[in-house]
């Protein structure tokens, strides 16, 4: 700890993006990613800001996004933030997963993202990833998946 604080300082004085990033953010971010087994991460104050921050970014009106009706408050508001074609089905449904995709596919999107929590907050439902893998190789999409809820204590070593 002291190390730090002599290196770093008592705080940064204020959020990230005023502050800039600092070699304890990538630090962090590093350890983030080798966690979870992946190339890279990115550090957001929370999840609700990054949830409101991506679909809008990377999705536009030739996009499609199939979201599970009982998503996070989060996801639902960055859906409505993005201009993206939206495609609601009912809670875990498989078959109106399926039939969203389809009717995705006849609207011509040229991205198909199918958007789950992973782990639901509100009644710990875990979304059936292996069935939704499926149907997004099928149907050419790509899958989002909500773990705040999830890691720490789902999957091996927690890691959602």
């Amino acid at each position: 700890v002291k190390d730090t604080l002599d290196s770093h300082g008592f705080g940064l004085s204020s959020v990230r993006f005023i502050c800039g990033t600092q070699d304890i953010h990538k630090k962090l971010e590093s350890l983030i990613a080798e966690f979870h087994g992946t190339e890279d991460a990115i550090l957001y104050p929370s999840c609700f800001d990054a949830n409101a921050a991506i679909f809008e970014a990377i999705l536009s009106p030739e996009d499609a996004i199939i979201t599970d009706a009982l998503n996070h408050a989060s996801i639902i508001d960055g859906i409505r933030l993005c201009k993206a074609q939206k495609f609601i089905y009912k809670h875990m449904d498989i078959e109106d997963i399926r039939s969203k995709l389809e009717d995705a596919k006849q609207s011509g999107s040229r991205f198909r993202w199918i958007v789950t929590d992973g782990a639901f907050s509100m009644d710990g439902d875990i979304a059936p990833l292996d069935e939704i893998k499926k149907l997004a190789d099928e149907y050419d999409a790509q899958i989002f998946v909500d773990e705040c809820h999830a890691t720490g204590f789902i999957g091996p070593r927690g890691r959602g």
